[in-house]
């Protein structure tokens, strides 16, 4: 899924913030963020670990599908 959506940035005390719309819907109470040489990428980590979880116990579900990582 690729969404553009336009964010605002403020002032707080001494640092920038970044108001997320709400049709965002976001519910973690904090992410990564990785610079990137165009902006930056902000991770849920707790999200990304269930993901991964997932996709480890789906490892091996189907013994017949080609294994390419060898």
């Amino acid at each position: 899924m690729s969404t553009t959506i336009t964010a605002k940035v403020f002032k707080a005390g001494n640092s920038k913030a970044l108001r997320l719309p709400r049709g965002l819907n976001v519910k973690a109470k904090s992410y990564e963020v990785t610079l990137t040489a165009t902006g930056f990428v902000m991770t849920d980590l707790k999200a990304e670990a269930r993901r991964l979880k997932a996709l480890q116990a789906l490892w091996g579900s189907a013994p017949d599908f080609p294994d390419h990582t060898k």
